[in-house]
């Protein structure tokens, strides 16, 4: 059995489309969300579809969100064969050419494999040639592009106890990649990710030295937006359906850059070249989910 985790605050847009990515993948029965504390009324309608545990919140604390998550995605392997942990905007997708879902990934898991880290890909808008995003349509219907990022790299997918690193970058786990893939969407939208930001500077930090990713200024935002129109573009597979030898190399360096911290749990090495690879059809087919009740996209996490 699998079972898919993940812990939110105020996030109205993106945990409908979670419950129903997710949802699918694993069943709705199987699916937690852990809230840490909302006060938006954005979980209220799901209480009887998803599991929804609640716990307080004084501020935004990472080393007490990794503890907290890696105990209890670890102690649902007493009941589960596997456990999916992502946060609320990244979706995890087994190559649907040669798997039918995330449950056919797991029933074909190899033997003594304690985990799975994806390929983390960022989706990105390119504003010049992609609207602002429409949550009343399918997410990624709307965009063409993903960019690779060592940070989305996450071992994501855990059949053994695990002890993840804040940021669930790393972990007690061998870094092993295979067939799976994140899209991340927190630099899907250039307006959406304004809005956003506005929240997030104004959220309680236990240190200020966390998220800073999530604090920058407007203007440095949209700077990003600017440069992502100069990368280069590149198809993720070729023909044969090999994997872009770019993107191969991309997983090496990271293999052979990573390193152990002085805790036993691996350490990737920041990896985000200006290469952006065009979603496939069978991907984007995955993920052809809306949002039932679009509204000001006051998101943080």
């Amino acid at each position: 059995m699998l079972a898919a985790v993940t812990m939110v605050y105020n996030e109205p847009e993106f945990i409908p489309l979670w419950i129903k990515y997710y949802g699918e993948q694993v069943g709705k029965e199987n699916c937690y969300i852990v809230d840490n504390g909302s006060d938006d009324g954005s979980l209220d309608s799901y209480r009887n579809e998803v599991n929804i545990i609640r716990v307080p919140r004084e501020f935004k604390d990472n080393q007490q969100r990794t503890k907290f998550l890696s105990e209890f995605c670890s102690s649902l392997l007493n009941y589960f064969s596997h456990v999916i942990h992502v946060d609320v905007d990244e979706f995890i997708v087994a190559n649907p050419d040669k798997y039918d879902g995330l449950k056919d990934y797991a029933n074909k898991w190899v033997n003594n494999r304690k985990s799975v880290t994806s390929i983390g890909l960022n989706v990105t808008q390119l504003p010049s040639e992609e609207q602002t995003i429409d949550f009343s349509k399918p997410v990624l219907s709307q965009r063409s592009y993903v960019r690779f990022v060592s940070p989305m790299c996450k071992p994501c997918i855990i059949a053994k106890p695990i002890t993840w690193s804040p940021g669930f970058h790393g972990s007690t786990h061998e870094t092993v990649f295979d067939d799976i893939y994140m899209f991340h969407m927190r630099y899907f939208d250039l307006q959406y990710g304004l809005t956003r930001l506005n929240r997030t500077r104004n959220m309680k930090w236990k240190s200020e030295k966390d998220g800073q990713h999530q604090r920058v200024e407007d203007e440095t935002w949209k700077k990003w937006f600017v440069s992502f129109e100069k990368f280069l573009k590149k198809g993720l597979f070729y023909s044969d359906g090999s994997m872009n030898e770019t993107l191969v190399n991309y997983l090496d360096q990271l293999k052979e850059g990573s390193s152990i911290d002085s805790t036993g749990k691996t350490k990737p090495p920041m990896l985000a070249p200006h290469t952006l690879f065009e979603i496939p059809g069978p991907f984007k087919d995955c993920l052809l989910y809306t949002s039932p009740s679009p509204r000001d996209a006051t998101l943080s996490r």
